[in-house]
C-alpha cells in the first residue's frame, strides 16, 4: 500500500513507466514470433492453418527476423492501416501484410499495399497469404518492388 509520503515518489516514476513498457512487449513480441516460427517449421503448413491470424502475424514475424530484418509488430491491437509489420534492413524499410485467409489473396488487397508502399515511402511491400494467391495478383505485380509468399514459403 502507498502512503502519502510515497505517492510523489510513485508519480515520478510513470513516465519511465511509460517507455520501458514498450521495449518489454517488443521484446516479448520477439521471442513469441520466434518461438512459434520454430514450431510451425516442425509442424508444418497444418498447424500454421490451426492459428488465430495474431499467431499467423507473429511467425511471420519469426520468419523475417530468420531472415535477418528488424521486425516491429504493427497490426495485433486491431486497424493497422496495411501494416502488420514493418521491416529493417541495411537502411532499408519493408511492409508487410500478413493475410490468415482460406481462400487466396486478390490483386485489391496487393494494388492496397502498393499504395501504402508509397505514401508511407517503404522500399518494398512482402504480402504472406495463408493460401496463397490469384493469378491477377501474381500477374500484377511484375515489375514491381513486392514479393507474394504463401503459407508454405513460411514451412519449407
Amino acid at each position: 500500500m502507498i502512503d502519502g509520503a510515497s505517492l510523489p515518489y510513485f508519480i515520478g516514476l510513470a513516465p519511465l513507466l511509460l517507455l520501458i513498457e514498450p521495449g518489454i512487449e517488443l521484446l516479448l513480441g520477439r521471442k513469441r514470433g520466434q518461438r512459434l516460427y520454430k514450431r510451425t517449421r516442425h509442424r508444418g503448413i497444418e498447424y500454421l492453418e490451426s492459428l488465430s491470424w495474431q499467431d499467423f502475424e507473429h511467425v511471420c514475424a519469426g520468419y523475417f527476423s530468420r531472415q535477418g530484418y528488424h521486425v516491429e509488430l504493427k497490426g495485433l491491437g486491431g486497424a493497422d492501416g496495411g501494416m502488420d509489420l514493418v521491416l529493417r534492413r541495411q537502411g532499408k524499410k519493408y511492409l508487410v501484410q500478413c493475410k490468415h485467409w482460406k481462400g487466396r489473396v486478390g490483386v485489391g488487397v496487393v494494388r492496397e499495399m502498393y499504395g501504402v508502399m508509397h505514401a508511407e515511402h517503404f522500399h518494398g511491400v512482402f504480402v504472406v497469404g495463408l493460401s496463397g494467391f490469384t493469378k491477377e495478383a501474381w500477374n500484377w505485380i511484375k515489375g514491381k518492388p513486392i514479393r507474394l509468399m504463401d503459407g508454405r514459403s513460411l514451412v519449407s
